[in-house]
């Protein structure tokens, strides 16, 4: 692990605000490997360093992986002055290790993976990987071939260039895959659904489960007349993408829940707001994740951003 200032691995273990664990430190009250050290700035490894405060030793908990069901009208950041925050919601004393491995747009529920592993944030986030993130859509009017067409070109949203290519499949009310259902209709005139000029981005099976797994039947009850069911795969976090990709097709988004993480789907039987650490299957998926060989730099400003976990209210789907 990367290592930190003293009074900043202090500060984020709850021993005390950051200039209280600076006068801490300086009255000569702690000890790293059972030394005293009086610089706040002092450099330690919290994975290999023993460190005390008072005579109590101080441990981090090591890496956390949450699944969680963000309910609209929540924040993805770690703290905001005004709105509950994903980390307002963790009832466990070491929440505020805790951060969004990406955010999602304040009305948007769905998979949040929450974590205090820095590394698989940047590996899940950075736009050199491609890891694609899949959500569950109610949208205006009913979707085309021509709109799955447009989506998979990419899409002009006013950025300098166009999106990449996305995944859109049109479902039923039920969770079958419209193009399917109407294959099935229509057999003996030997349709086959189309095939896309691009490759997948998920394949029609893990998409399939996806819809079974990560959309509950309340989520497909929020369709109402004129509008229909769809889902989406996009392997960017463009401001606002989806909802922009629509309104360039001539539709609007009316509802939107992210079920997929790459490979890993969202717990349906999780209510609005609950959590659970993710299995060692999940991780193990996550950790996997194919993407390019090129991981960013741990430093650059785009990782900051991504994952600097800033109270702000930057929305991103």
């Amino acid at each position: 692990m990367t290592q930190m200032r003293l009074d900043r691995f202090l500060a984020e273990e709850g021993v005390g605000t950051r200039s209280e664990v600076k006068k801490l430190v300086r009255s000569g009250r702690v000890r790293v490997n059972g030394t005293e050290v009086r610089q706040p700035e002092y450099k330690i490894d919290p994975e290999k360093d023993s460190i005390e405060a008072e005579g109590r030793a101080i441990g981090q908990t090591g890496f956390l992986y949450l699944m969680m069901n963000k309910p609209g009208g929540v924040l993805s950041a770690t703290r905001d002055g005004r709105t509950q925050t994903v980390i307002n919601l963790v009832q466990e004393s070491w929440a505020n290790k805790l951060f969004p491995a990406g955010r999602l747009d304040k009305d948007t529920e769905g998979f949040v993976l929450l974590t205090n592993d820095g590394m698989l944030a940047h590996r899940l986030l950075s736009p050199r990987r491609h890891v694609s993130k899949t959500y569950f859509a109610i949208v205006s009017g009913i979707v085309t071939e021509n709109d799955v067409r447009l989506f998979r070109e990419g899409l002009d949203i006013g950025e300098k260039r166009k999106t990449l290519p996305a995944q859109l499949v049109r479902l039923t009310v039920d969770g079958d895959f419209l193009e399917e259902k109407i294959n099935r209709q229509d057999s003996r005139s030997e349709k086959q659904p189309p095939q896309p000029d691009s490759p997948l981005l998920v394949s029609r099976a893990q998409m399939q489960e996806f819809c079974m797994r990560g959309i509950a039947l309340s989520d497909y009850a929020r369709c109402g007349e004129g509008e229909c069911c769809v889902a989406v795969a996009v392997t960017e976090g463009k401001f606002h993408q989806i909802k922009r990709m629509f309104e360039a097709v001539g539709r609007e988004v009316r509802f939107l829940k992210r079920i997929a993480i790459g490979t890993v789907c969202l717990d349906r039987t999780l209510e609005s707001g609950q959590y659970r650490p993710l299995t060692e299957e999940e991780l193990g998926m996550l950790r996997n994740v194919e993407g390019s060989a090129e991981a960013p730099d741990d430093n650059s400003e785009e990782q900051k951003e991504l994952c600097s976990g800033k109270e702000e209210n930057i929305d991103v789907l």
